[in-house]
């Protein structure tokens, strides 16, 4: 990675910025039981580990899903992600706020996620002190307001992810080459490689080293290694 052609940086929320281990565990707990499948929170906690996938925990309790049931537990699980109760659980990864702070004094900074709304994202980015280093944020509402049509679909996951970074592209009027984005996982990360925009894993949410290694996107351990990366 060229580091002098790195103009923008691009960074996923939750998993990358935000730990989300214990509000994730619950969205999981809660969408197998409202899909029928009666696992407690303890259980469904003691398969939870960061690198664990979108579907690994399904395994490993022994469950095998129809292709419809998959899509359900991926919608569901996102939807309980995003209670109330769930955000309560919600806590910021150690040394990402005066990371953020650091970086945006020398690189434009931009947060992409797949959460639907606004102005949610940006009152959790307040409650975390983390709004002011954004000079702009795209939810899916954001994107489907500057593609014209009234909702853009979390599934099929990827799509929806280039779509998000294409809107970026359009936004900032930056070409990607010029662009780094963040993320912890795979299915992030490579619709933004086929984009050519320079991509780095960080191993502190859903995929695990060997996810990234099989996709030749180099991984940090934390955020807190960019640092010697781009010094």
């Amino acid at each position: 990675m060229k580091v002098e052609n790195v103009k923008v940086i691009l960074f996923d929320l939750d998993g990358t910025i935000l730990d989300i281990g214990e509000r994730d565990a619950f969205a999981r707990h809660k969408a197998l039981n409202e899909l029928g499948y009666k696992f407690s929170y303890d259980k469904v906690g003691q398969h939870y580990r960061y690198g664990i996938g979108r579907m690994d925990i399904v395994k490993e309790l022994g469950i095998e899903f129809t292709e419809e049931e998959t899509r359900k537990y991926i919608e569901t699980t996102f939807a309980n992600f995003m209670k109330r109760e769930a955000v309560n659980l919600t806590k910021i990864h150690e040394g990402a706020r005066s990371l953020l702070s650091t970086l945006s004094q020398k690189y434009r900074l931009v947060l992409v996620t797949s959460r639907s709304t606004l102005s949610s994202t940006e009152e959790e980015l307040e409650r975390f002190d983390i709004r002011r280093p954004f000079s702009l944020i795209v939810t899916r509402e954001v994107a489907a307001r500057y593609y014209g049509v009234k909702d853009l679909p979390l599934l099929p996951f990827q799509k929806q992810r280039r779509k998000l970074y294409e809107c970026i592209i359009g936004l900032t009027r930056m070409n990607p080459e010029g662009m780094l984005c963040i993320g912890d996982s795979v299915g992030e990360l490579e619709p933004a490689k086929e984009l050519g925009i320079e991509t780095i894993g960080v191993l502190t949410g859903f995929s695990n080293k060997e996810d990234f290694e099989r996709a030749s996107i180099p991984a940090i351990s934390d955020l807190t290694e960019l640092v010697k990366i781009l010094s």
